[in-house]
């Protein structure tokens, strides 16, 4: 039996799993990637919340300092599964700001520490539209689904023991819970962690825990362009380029409330495809190479639920994290773990609690 059970796949899923693994114990993830692709594999990787001035401070804790936090990340696991140091491409994030909402971003940025700047866009992508802007030097992109098998690569080394199902129901004990399988096993383990992405409210309902969740899909193209080309991201209330090292572009996204499909769309691919020629008016010359699609752990909340579930002892859930799983991923993997493991969190756990949820 292992000391610690976690459900799914995804990026807060497997940074706990590590967290969890240095700290000595034993740990099996229970991930149904194929049926249930976790939302981190599909997003764009970028590492702050879109306009993260229009989020609350409990958001904003949780992913001021991801770029930082994954410069570490990137570093440790630099090797593994072909991860490089270039995956982490520190671009710089352009935002179409104007009107009173830049003074808001200036005001939150001089309050969070982070450097900004006006800015116009074609001082960041040539060619481009005339816009005005601001400009965030220190914010940068993630390579994520490279990131990703690199994580399932140091967890495998550390003897982290992976199983292909879908958990169907939690059935909590005295201490700890037991999972019923889709291929008809059961596991049980004194500490377990609900982190299924899209699907974490159906878990979470039978033990009277009802939260404001909803799958949220996005589709995403894919450019190929000459490297630095587009040297930024450059973020628009209609949509964003995010720019690789190797000179891929990503171009997103769309976002269908309620819809848990995983298929891309026609009418998704023209709607990305003109929002990219509009940033960038060449791209509408330019034949995508990928078209993909994601559910996100959508929630009417702006930031997550991180915690124990009211009523058990020793079953926790992370839910709701909606666009920002990956920029939050690293600060939200080490509350639930240190609240897990009995340590002092040093974030203030009760924004984050699940018991303030109706049920």
């Amino acid at each position: 039996m292992a000391d610690v059970l976690v459900v799914g796949g995804g990026i807060v899923g497997l940074l706990s799993a590590l967290n969890l693994s240095d700290r000595g114990l034993s740990v099996t993830v229970i991930d149904a990637g194929g049926q249930r692709p976790p939302a981190s594999w599909a997003g764009g990787g970028i590492l702050s919340p879109l306009f993260a001035w229009r989020y609350p401070d409990p958001m904003n804790r949780l992913s001021h300092d991801a770029t930082a936090r994954y410069r570490g990340l990137v570093e440790r696991l630099r090797g593994k599964a072909g991860l490089r140091a270039s995956d982490l491409n520190e671009s710089g994030l352009w935002a179409a700001v104007d009107g009173d909402e830049r003074r808001d971003a200036l005001r939150w940025a001089s309050s969070w520490g982070v450097r900004c700047q006006a800015a116009p866009l074609s001082q960041h992508l040539s060619a481009a539209p005339e816009r005005d802007g601001l400009w965030f030097p220190d914010i940068g992109n993630l390579r994520n689904p490279r990131l990703l098998k690199a994580l399932r690569a140091a967890l495998v080394a550390q003897r982290v023991e992976f199983v292909n199902a879908s958990v169907e129901a939690v059935r909590p004990g005295a201490i700890g819970a037991e999972l019923a399988l889709s291929h008809g096993g059961r596991v049980t383990a004194p500490r377990v962690l609900i982190g299924a992405g899209a699907w974490t409210s159906t878990l979470l309902e039978p033990l009277g825990v009802d939260l404001p969740l909803f799958p949220a899909k996005g589709e995403m193209l894919l450019y190929r362009l000459p490297p630095g080309r587009v040297r930024s991201i450059v973020l628009t209330d209609e949509g964003y380029l995010i720019p690789r090292a190797d000179g891929a572009v990503l171009a997103g996204s769309t976002l269908k409330a309620g819809d848990a499909t995983t298929y891309p769309t026609v009418t998704g691919r023209w709607a990305l495809q003109a929002m990219a020629a509009s940033l960038l008016p060449e791209l509408a010359s330019v034949t995508p190479s990928y078209h993909w699609a994601g559910v996100r752990p959508g929630s009417d909340r702006d930031w997550p639920y991180l915690g124990p579930v009211p009523g058990t002892r020793g079953v926790f859930a992370a839910a709701g994290l909606h666009r920002n799983g990956l920029v939050a991923a690293p600060a939200s993997a080490e509350l639930l773990v240190r609240l897990m493991c009995g340590e002092t969190p040093s974030l203030d756990p009760a924004a984050y609690s699940l018991s303030g949820a109706p049920s």
